[in-house]
């Protein structure tokens, strides 16, 4: 009777995770966004934000600049921490740790959940690691950090962070700088380079998609500007040719967003799709067993420029 009982409670452990999983799999998406200015003025209602509060940097001294809060933040937002990979490798984890409690008690506004943002590396992991910790055991909230591509793949290398669940930056997944890279932002047979080990990477992960754009300037194949904001718009004139795909040629000098630009200069425009998106998305949820019915969007100030319930509807 006894072995009975017990092959019929495995049976129903086993159903019981079986429609838990389909349920789950089947919940609506919902987005959420970054506010990634050095200034939050505009009272923003009804969304989920996810706000940088602080940047920090390491020259020749550590460098932390504050986001200045002319308007109170939503209730319920979380704060983002953004840290140079140069920091982590210059800054002793419990002197770093020491001026960001510092920082965060000098705002006004209170939070249960914090989420850390930078891009370790084989020499900052331990350092990082062990800011993580420190931190966390002192604020005693949820934590979550980012994570890269390359992070999931090799994470027997990289090293798992210490952190509740992470956040994947599904884009700047190649080098910026490098004359054939199709487009920095958002490429997705690039990533699947890197769709390996998702079955098996411990943290559960939330996503975070680009709704940027910007334009890559380049002279003898050199990366010698940014311009940020910029769409194909900006190419449609006696100024330019399309030489290809996402490509265009400077056709005479002359100014172009405040900056003086050469002739024969090569912009690569990056400027991701609604439906480079969706298949962004599409694709992470075959690949994550283990995800939250969430995407966070990279930045709310571009919200308008995408049609966002046909990126998240199926």
């Amino acid at each position: 009777m006894k072995k009975y009982f017990i092959l019929a409670l495995f049976i129903f452990i086993v159903i019981s995770y079986i429609f838990y999983k389909k349920e789950d799999k089947n919940k609506e998406l919902f987005a959420s966004y970054y506010f990634w200015e050095n200034s939050y003025k505009t009272e923003i209602k009804n969304e989920k934000l996810y706000i940088k509060v602080l940047d920090i940097y390491y020259s020749n001294q550590l460098e932390i600049i504050k986001t200045n809060f002319a308007t109170k933040p939503p209730k319920e937002f979380i704060p983002v921490i953004y840290i140079t990979n140069k920091t982590m490798q210059n800054i002793n984890y419990k002197t770093l740790s020491q001026n960001i409690l510092r920082d965060l008690k000098s705002f006004d506004f209170n939070f249960n959940e914090l989420q850390i943002d930078c891009d370790w590396s084989d020499s900052s992991r331990d350092n990082y690691f062990l800011f993580l910790n420190e931190l966390k055991n002192s604020l005693n909230i949820t934590f979550s950090s980012t994570i890269r591509l390359h992070q999931i793949k090799y994470f027997k290398k990289t090293g798992v962070p210490p952190v509740d669940y992470g956040v994947l930056m599904y884009y700047n997944m190649s080098n910026l700088g490098d004359f054939d890279t199709k487009n920095y932002i958002l490429d997705n047979s690039e990533a699947k380079k890197y769709h390996y080990n998702f079955d098996k990477y411990p943290l559960r992960l939330k996503l975070a998609l680009p709704l940027y754009s910007q334009a890559v300037q380049f002279r003898d194949k050199k990366a010698i500007n940014l311009f940020e904001n910029i769409s194909s718009k900006d190419f449609k004139n006696e100024n330019f040719i399309k030489i290809e795909e996402n490509r265009y040629k400077t056709l005479s000098s002359h100014y172009f967003k405040g900056k003086y630009i050469y002739k024969d200069d090569i912009f690569r425009l990056e400027e991701p799709k609604e439906d480079e998106l969706k298949t962004a998305l599409k694709d992470f949820k075959e690949l994550s067993k283990n995800s939250f019915n969430e995407v966070i969007f990279y930045t709310i100030k571009y919200k308008l420029k995408y049609n966002l319930e046909k990126i998240l509807g199926e």
